[in-house]
């Protein structure tokens, strides 16, 4: 994921590290040595931040699940903050991830059966998700239609079970965006 601009903690420096290593090799193959080490700092100074490589990685996940909230608000923000800006923002947030957060993601999704207390944050991220666009009046049905079709082209390519072409994903979001704008 891209480091938002002032992160200079130890603590920080590590959850990048750690992102990092995640998306470019697994969080099986993670260890608190590598992490340390990539983040420039002793293994007795990740230690202080994170006792055990399930802290480290239920802090990542959190962490993650916030910037992903926060990033797509913000775009909501922007645009007016309204069903249909929230709706965009998520296309915009499934269409456009760079490589770097899919390979993230995906590499902490496939560790979810080893280490699921990773799900909280993100079951909860959903939860608020669902649950706002539950409330969005009488077109409160194709809100939640249209976030679970995202979710489920984002899972599709995440888990590897399906790519789909550059023309496709055009297709899809082009159909996605005339869905949200019934929500002006």
């Amino acid at each position: 994921m891209p480091k938002p601009p002032g992160r200079s903690s130890s603590r920080e420096k590590l959850l990048d590290a750690a992102a990092e290593l995640i998306a470019t090799h697994s969080v099986q193959e993670l260890t608190l040595e590598g992490v340390a080490a990539a983040a420039g700092v002793t293994k007795a100074g990740l230690i202080y931040h994170f006792k055990t490589k399930d802290d480290l990685l239920g802090a990542l996940v959190e962490r993650m699940s916030l910037e992903l909230d926060q990033r797509s608000r913000a775009k909501a923000a922007q645009r007016g903050a309204t069903t249909s800006a929230r709706l965009m923002a998520l296309v915009d947030d499934t269409f456009d991830m760079p490589p770097g957060e899919k390979r993230l993601q995906a590499n902490l999704l496939a560790a979810a059966t080893s280490y699921p207390h990773l799900l909280g944050p993100v079951q909860q991220l959903f939860d608020r998700t669902y649950g706002e666009l539950a409330g969005a009046g009488p077109e409160a049905g194709l809100a939640l239609v249209v976030a679970a079709a995202l979710d489920g082209l984002s899972l599709l390519e995440l888990l590897n079970l399906h790519q789909f072409s550059p023309q496709q994903h055009a297709a899809m979001r082009q159909a996605l965006q005339q869905l949200t704008q019934r929500f002006d």
